[in-house]
C-alpha cells in the first residue's frame, strides 16, 4: 500500500519533525510512505488519491487545506478544537487521513498521535477521530547549570559555564536523547537555571572585565547555545535561561574592588547588568528570560526599581536593536519568580509597560508535601493567575524526597488536578529528584545511572497531567501497570512495581509536613532529625507555610501534646496518626516487593534498587515513628512534671524507644553505605536540618555518631534524675556567664548614634524603648541605635569602620509585623548565612518595655569600612566585639521566661553544651 504525505507549504522545523516520526512508523510497519514535495496543495481536491492508495495531509489550522474543510463541513470537531499545543487526527472520505492543530506545536502532536496508532496497529489506521488540548500551556522540566557544593570564594549557584565543571552540558548525544523524551511526553519548555549566566555566553566591549571564561570557551559555549536552541525548537520545546539579582561575575567584582553580594542597586552593578541581559537577548532570539528578584537582592525594597530599569529595561534595549533589522520582531515573554519578594508592587509597576510577562511560584516550597495547597499560598497563587498572564507552578528541589526513586502516579496526579483546580496554574516548572547533580543519579552504581533513566517515571508522570489531568483513575492505574511491566518483563512485577512506588511515594510528604522544621533546603528528611528539633522546633525557626499552606488541615507536635494534656479533642492529621500511616504504607511496599521479585523478567537489577528504596523508607519510617513516640513522651513529662523531675517514668520509656530508633539507624546505615554516595545533592553549609552543612552530613553514616550520642546524653542525663541528682545544665543556671569583649568601630551614619547597652537605656535614636531585660553578656558594650520612624519606614542602613575584625550583634524583634527588620532566612535566601548570624546567638537577650523580645545574631565582618544594609525595619545593634571571642548561644532566662524547653537533657550531663 502506496501512502503519500503533503504538508503546507513551507513547513516548519517542528512540521518536519513531525513529519519524520509518521515516516519512520509507516516504515516500520511495512508500509511504502512517499513524502510529496514540491506541490502547493492549496485545497482538498489536490489530495485526491488514486486506487491503491492512501492519502495524509499534514498543516496547521491558518493552512489552507484545513481552512477549506473546516468550511466545507468536511472536518468536524467532536472534542474541542484544537488551540495553541492542540491538535486533532482524523479520517476523511476517500481515504485521506488530516492532521492539524493550533500551532505547528499542535501539528507535531498530532504527528506523534498518528505515529503511536500507526505501529499500535501496525499500519495506518481506517478510522481516525481524535483530538486533545493540553490543561497547562507550559510543561517542562528545570536542568541547573549548578553543582553539589561550592567554589569559594564564589557564593551558591555562581558557576562559570565551562567543560570541566559541566561536561553534560557539551554532550550533544545526551542533549538529544532528552529533547527526544521531553518531546515524546508533550513538554514544550526547558528551564535552565544558573546564579549569572550571561558572562559565559556574551562579550560586553564596555564591561570586557566581566566575561567568566577564556575566550574558546565563549565561542563553544555560543556554538553550543544556538544548536541547543535550534534542535529544542524542532521539538516544540522552548529554552528559558534562569537568573538570580543581584548577582555579578567574580572577575567583575575583583575589577570593581566591591562585594559579590549586592543587595541594593548601584549604578555600576545597574548598567552592567542591562548590557548583559540586552546583549543576550540581541543574539540568543529564541531564548526566554527568567528572573528571580529575591535572594540577594532586598525584592521587597528595590524589585520593582530593578526588574523594570534594568531588567526589562535590557530587554527593550535588545527589542529596538532587532526592530532595526526586522520590524516584524517580538518581544519575548519573561517569567517573573515569586520568591523571597512581594510580588504584587512589581507588577504593578511592570504590566503596563511589558504585558508579555509570566509569574511563576513554587507549589510545595521545596518540597512535595501535599496535594491539597490551601491557605496564604493558595491565595498567591491565584492572585497571580488571575493578572491574565501565564502563571506558572514550579514543583521545586523535592529536599524531603532525595535521594530515593519516586513514582507514586496518583499523588502526582492529584497534585496536578491542585494546580489547575486550586492554584489556577496555567504552567508546569518540574525539578529533578536530585537536581543539584544532574544529569546523575546518587544511586553507588558503576557506571553513575543517569537521572534520565533512572527517573523516568518521574518526569513522564508529571508531564502526562500537565497535558491533562482530569483521566480516570482505574484507567491510569492500568496504564502504568501496563509501561512498569513493559520495564520489568510482566504484568505482575508491573504490580507490584507499582504497589510499592504509590505506598513509599507518601511516606516523606507526611513526615515533612507534620514534624519538619521546613519544607525547604535546610533540612534533608532523609537524614532523620534531632530530638531537639521534634520537641523544641521553635528554637530551630520552623517555617510556618509548612503546616499553613503545604499541609492538610492538623496538629503539630506541640499543638497535639498540650491538647492532649488539657484532654481537649484532636483536629485533622495528628502526630499518631501519621507514624501508624507511615509505618503501614512501608509494610505495603515490603509486601509488594516481595510478591514481584519472582515476576520479575527484565532489568532485575532496577527492581532490586526499587526494593533497597523500600527497605530504606520502611526503616526511616521506624526510625521516625519510635522518635516522634519518644518526644511525646518527653513532652507530656515537660507539661506535666510541676516543676520537678521526680518521677521520669515517662522520660525512662522515652529513652527506649529513642535506643530502637538508634538500632533502626544503624540498619538504615549498613543499607545505604551499598546504595548511595549521599542522601542530599545540595552540599553546602545552607543544610542545617538534622546537623549544619550539607557536605559535612552529607550520609548517613555521617550522622550517626551525632545520634549514638544525643541517646548516650538522654540516658546519663535520665539516670541522674532517677537517682535525685541534677545534670550539669540544671547545676548551672545560676553561674554568670562572661561578658563580651568589646571592639573598636567608628560610627559613619549623622542619624544614627552609638550608646551604652544597659537597662533603662532606649534602643532608638529618637523615641522610648527603654531596655527591662538585659543578657549579662551584653551589659556595658557599646551598640548603635536608628530612629525607629526611619526603620518603620524603610531600610534604615549603618556605615561603619573596624580597625581589626569584629562581630556585629544584630537585635531583631521577635515579631512577624513589617515595621520590624527580620532575620535572615535560608527558606528565601541562600546567602543569609554568609556571614554567620543565622541562628541566634542570645535566645531572648533583650526586653524592652511594651515592645516585642529581642533575639540577638552574631554576623563576622573583617577589618574595613562597611554598610550593614539589611532591609526593611526597625532593629538595635546590640554590640561590636571581638572576633576572636567564643559566643556560647544560649536561652537567656529572664524573670518572665517561658518554662523549662528541657533540651537540656540532650547535654551533655558534664558540662559539655550542644547548643
Amino acid at each position: 500500500m502506496i501512502i503519500r504525505i503533503a504538508h503546507q507549504p513551507d513547513p516548519s522545523p517542528r512540521l518536519r519533525y513531525g513529519l519524520d516520526l509518521i515516516l519512520a512508523a509507516l516504515r516500520e510497519t511495512g508500509s511504502l510512505p512517499e513524502l510529496v514535495e514540491g506541490q502547493d496543495p492549496r485545497s482538498f481536491d489536490g489530495l485526491r488519491t488514486q486506487s491503491g492508495e492512501r492519502m495524509i495531509f499534514v498543516g496547521n489550522r491558518s493552512s489552507s487545506v484545513i481552512t477549506e474543510l473546516e468550511r466545507d463541513d468536511v472536518l468536524l470537531y467532536t472534542t474541542p478544537e484544537p488551540r495553541d499545543d492542540g491538535f486533532y487526527v482524523s479520517s476523511l472520505p476517500g481515504d485521506v487521513t488530516v492532521i492539524t492543530g493550533g500551532n505547528d506545536t499542535g501539528v507535531l502532536y498530532g504527528c506523534q498521535e498518528l505515529a503511536r496508532a500507526i505501529r499500535r496497529e501496525g499500519g495506518l489506521p481506517h478510522d481516525l477521530d481524535h483530538g486533545e488540548n493540553p490543561d497547562l500551556v507550559l510543561r517542562g522540566p528545570a536542568i541547573g547549570l549548578q553543582k553539589t557544593t561550592l567554589e569559594p570564594p564564589r557564593q551558591t549557584y555562581e558557576y562559570p559555564i565551562t567543560p570541566d565543571r559541566f561536561p553534560w552540558f557539551y554532550d550533544r548525544e545526551h542533549w538529544l536523547e532528552v529533547l527526544d523524551t521531553l518531546c515524546a511526553q508533550r513538554s514544550n519548555v526547558i528551564y535552565l537555571w544558573s546564579g549569572h549566566p550571561f558572562a559565559s555566553f556574551v562579550r560586553l566591549p564596555d564591561y570586557p572585565e566581566a566575561q567568566e571564561v577564556t575566550d574558546a570557551e565563549l565561542v563553544q559555549n555560543r556554538e553550543l547555545l544556538h544548536w541547543l536552541t535550534t534542535e529544542a525548537d524542532r521539538r516544540g520545546i522552548w529554552v528559558v535561561l534562569k537568573f538570580y539579582n543581584i548577582h555579578i561575575p567574580l572577575p567583575f567584582a575583583e575589577h570593581h574592588q566591591i562585594p559579590l553580594r549586592q543587595p541594593k542597586p548601584t549604578p555600576l552593578v545597574a548598567g552592567y547588568t542591562r548590557a548583559a541581559i540586552a546583549a543576550f537577548a540581541s543574539e540568543y532570539t529564541g531564548i526566554g528570560l527568567y528572573v528571580c528578584l529575591g535572594e540577594v537582592l532586598q525584592g521587597d525594597i528595590y524589585g520593582a526599581e530593578w526588574f523594570t530599569d534594568v531588567i526589562l529595561a535590557g530587554v527593550d534595549d535588545a527589542v529596538a536593536a532587532r526592530r532595526a533589522v526586522d520590524p516584524t520582531a517580538e518581544a519575548p515573554p519573561v517569567i517573573v519568580r515569586n520568591h523571597a519578594i512581594d510580588l504584587k508592587p512589581v507588577l504593578e509597576k511592570a504590566l503596563p509597560r511589558y504585558p508579555r510577562l509570566f509569574t511563576e511560584a513554587k507549589y510545595n516550597g521545596e518540597s512535595l508535601t501535599t496535594r491539597s495547597p490551601r491557605g496564604a499560598w493558595q491565595e498567591r497563587h491565584r492572585y497571580l493567575a488571575s493578572l491574565g498572564s501565564i502563571h506558572i507552578v514550579n514543583v521545586h528541589i523535592l529536599a524531603n524526597l532525595e535521594p530515593f526513586r519516586y513514582g507514586a502516579v496518583s499523588f502526582i496526579q492529584r497534585c496536578v488536578q491542585a494546580m489547575k483546580h486550586r492554584l489556577d496554574a496555567g504552567g508546569l516548572h518540574l525539578y529533578p529528584l536530585f537536581y543539584w547533580e544532574w544529569p546523575h543519579s546518587p544511586d553507588r552504581v558503576e557506571p553513575r545511572l543517569r537521572q534520565l533513566d533512572r527517573d523516568w517515571l518521574w518526569y513522564e508522570a508529571w508531564h502526562r497531567y500537565a497535558w491533562r489531568a482530569d483521566r480516570d483513575p482505574e484507567a491510569e492505574r492500568s496504564y502504568w501497570v501496563g509501561r512498569l511491566a513493559e520495564q520489568f518483563g510482566s504484568p505482575e512485577a508491573g504490580v507490584a512495581a507499582l504497589d510499592a512506588y504509590e505506598a513509599i511515594g507518601r511516606i516523606a510528604p507526611q513526615l515533612v509536613r507534620r514534624f519538619g522544621i521546613t519544607e525547604g533546603n535546610r533540612q534533608t528528611l532523609s537524614l532523620g532529625m534531632q530530638l531537639s528539633q521534634l520537641t523544641n522546633a521553635a528554637r530551630f525557626r520552623p517555617w510556618a507555610d509548612l503546616w499553613d499552606s503545604h499541609a492538610p488541615q492538623g496538629e503539630r507536635l506541640d499543638l497535639y501534646v498540650a491538647r492532649e494534656v488539657a484532654g481537649e479533642p484532636h483536629v485533622g492529621e495528628t502526630p499518631p496518626s501519621v507514624i501508624e500511616d507511615v509505618q503501614r504504607l512501608a509494610r505495603e511496599a515490603e509486601a509488594a516487593i516481595a510478591r514481584g521479585r519472582s515476576a520479575v523478567i527484565t532489568d532485575a537489577e532496577e527492581f532490586d534498587r526499587l526494593g533497597s528504596d523500600v527497605a530504606a523508607l520502611a526503616l526511616l519510617a521506624r526510625f521516625y515513628a519510635l522518635r516522634v513516640s519518644a518526644a511525646i513522651d518527653i513532652m507530656i513529662h515537660r507539661e506535666t512534671r510541676g516543676g520537678d523531675h521526680a518521677d521520669v517514668g515517662r522520660l525512662k520509656i522515652a529513652v527506649d524507644k529513642v535506643a530502637d530508633s538508634v538500632l533502626a539507624y544503624r540498619e538504615l546505615v549498613e543499607l545505604t553505605d551499598r546504595t548511595y554516595h549521599y542522601a542530599n545533592s545540595m552540599q553546602t553549609p545552607q543544610r542545617k536540618i538534622p546537623f549544619p552543612n550539607g557536605e559535612t552530613y552529607g550520609h548517613w553514616r555521617q550522622c550517626l555518631p551525632e545520634y549514638e550520642t544525643e541517646l548516650d546524653r538522654l540516658r546519663r542525663n535520665v539516670d541522674l534524675l532517677d537517682r535525685g541528682e541534677l545534670p550539669a545544665a540544671l547545676r548551672q543556671l545560676d553561674l554568670r556567664p562572661d561578658p563580651y569583649r568589646a571592639a573598636e568601630f567608628e560610627l559613619h551614619t549623622p542619624e544614627a548614634e552609638t550608646f551604652t547597652i544597659a537597662k533603662g537605656i532606649s534602643v532608638f535614636a529618637d523615641s522610648d524603648g527603654n531596655i527591662r531585660q538585659l543578657a549579662e553578656e551584653l551589659d556595658g558594650l557599646r551598640g548603635i541605635r536608628i530612629p525607629r520612624r526611619s526603620g518603620y519606614a524603610g531600610e534604615f542602613a549603618v556605615e561603619f569602620t573596624l580597625p581589626e575584625p569584629a562581630t556585629i550583634l544584630v537585635g531583631y524583634f521577635m515579631d512577624p509585623e513589617p515595621v520590624w527588620l527580620q532575620v535572615p532566612n535560608l527558606e528565601t535566601d541562600t546567602h543569609a548565612d554568609a556571614r554567620g548570624g543565622l541562628e541566634p546567638v542570645l535566645r531572648n537577650g533583650i526586653g524592652v518595655d511594651f515592645l516585642p523580645k529581642i533575639n540577638v545574631h552574631a554576623f563576622r565582618y573583617e577589618a574595613g569600612r562597611h554598610t550593614l544594609a539589611l532591609g526593611r525595619g526597625a532593629y538595635v545593634v546590640a554590640g561590636v566585639v571581638a572576633a576572636d571571642q567564643e559566643l556560647v548561644p544560649r536561652q537567656v532566662e529572664h524573670t518572665e521566661s517561658t518554662p523549662d524547653s528541657l533540651d537540656w537533657l540532650y547535654e551533655d550531663p558534664d558540662g559539655a553544651s550542644t547548643a
